[in-house]
Order: structure tokens, then C-alpha cells, then sequence
């Protein structure tokens, strides 16, 4: 699959220091010892389940994120969570494995109804392919499961893209498009879907990956 011949794709990306751990070649979670990177919760209400994907990050690195964000659009939003608000009571031997002093829950997004099933295949063979436990999609309740960067970066093109389809067979196509990405391509996507530099990046992958379907 090639994902970068778009018009907002083909000139490279730049990358802001809190960046530096998702550029082509350093797949993983390397730059902070290996830890997990990203988290998905779940949790269920009156209007049934969702999931929430969450990318975790020192407090410096979201404050600069934030800053960086604001810079290029006033009216653009980070939503940072202390981690133990969202975290704290969690089972995942994760939590006691780690110190998350200092550290904070960025929410990429929340899904739930049609666009949580939609992008249930998607996130069962990504968890499946990284040996993580599906129980996250399942289990009654709450429930959370830490990702490491390679999964996270994959997941978050998923739900950031999924978030703003409409129909439901647009959705599917994106999701198997990003189940297709190597993981080079989603690095790529996923800088420039949150780059403030690139402010079409996700209008631009949904058109690569549902332009086939009228």
C-alpha cells in the first residue's frame, strides 16, 4: 500500500522535540525504557460500552505538546488527565511495574456505539498481533489493558479517523486500510495527524483509505 502520494503528504514532517520517539526507523518504546506508551480503557455505562485510547507522557512532554498545538491553532484543545485519576484503581501488572510520578493520561479519543464496532476488528488484530490481552473487549465493566508505542500509534490513526465517519461502511474501509499500514506508514500518518503544521492529515488519510467507496 502507499499512503504518501496526497497533496497534504508530499513534503516530509518535521518533528517537534516531544517527537523525536516517533520517527521513521525508532519504532517502539526505546526512549523511555521500554514502558508503555499508550493505554485503552473500557468502560461501561447506562448507553453501554466504550473505549478510550489514552497516549501517556512525562508532564513536560504534554505541557510542550499543548503549547506547540495552541502555536499553531488558538482554538485547538489537549485534554490531559493526571494518570492516577484514570489509573489508579487499574489492575494491570503495568501500573506497579512502572513509577508514573510526573507522568499524564492524554485522551486521544473516546468510542462507542456504531463507531466502537466498527473498529473492534481492528483493535482485536492489533492487540492479537502484540501478544496483549483482549480481555479489554470483552470483560463487564471497567476495564484497561497498556499499550506499547507501536500499538498505541496504531490504534490512535484508527480512532482519531474513525471519529468523524459517518456511515458505517466508510468506516470499515478505514479501519482495514490502517490494519493493512505497515508500521512505517502508520508512524508516518501519525505524525502528521497531529502535527499542527499539517492541519489536513486526517481529512487526508480518511480520503486515502475511503475514496473508493461512493
Amino acid at each position: 500500500m502507499t499512503s504518501h502520494p496526497t497533496p497534504e503528504a508530499d513534503a516530509p514532517t518535521t518533528l517537534g522535540p516531544e517527537d523525536e520517539s516517533i520517527g521513521a526507523g525508532q519504532f517502539g518504546s526505546s526512549v523511555y525504557g521500554g514502558r508503555p506508551t499508550f493505554a485503552l480503557v473500557r468502560r461501561d455505562d447506562a448507553d453501554g460500552a466504550s473505549l478510550t485510547l489514552y497516549e501517556l507522557l512525562p508532564e513536560a512532554q504534554a505541557s510542550a505538546r499543548r503549547d506547540r498545538l495552541q502555536r499553531g491553532n488558538p482554538n485547538s484543545g489537549l485534554v490531559t488527565i493526571a494518570f492516577e485519576s484514570v489509573f489508579g484503581e487499574s489492575a494491570d501488572p503495568e501500573v506497579d511495574r512502572w513509577e508514573w510520578d510526573d507522568w499524564t493520561a492524554v485522551k486521544v479519543t473516546r468510542l462507542s456505539e456504531g463507531r466502537l464496532r466498527s473498529i473492534l476488528p481492528l483493535v482485536r488484530e492489533t492487540l492479537r498481533g502484540a501478544d496483549r490481552d483482549e480481555s479489554v473487549l470483552t470483560a463487564g465493566g471497567a476495564a484497561e489493558v497498556f499499550l506499547p508505542e507501536t500499538v498505541g500509534v496504531r490504534l490512535a490513526l484508527g480512532f482519531l479517523g474513525v471519529k468523524p465517519i459517518q456511515r458505517v461502511d466508510r468506516m470499515r474501509a478505514f479501519c482495514r486500510g490502517i490494519e493493512r499500514m505497515s508500521d512505517e506508514e502508520c508512524y508516518y500518518w501519525h505524525a502528521k495527524c497531529r502535527s499542527p503544521s499539517s492541519p489536513n492529515g486526517e481529512k487526508a488519510l480518511r480520503t486515502l483509505l475511503t475514496n473508493h467507496i461512493n
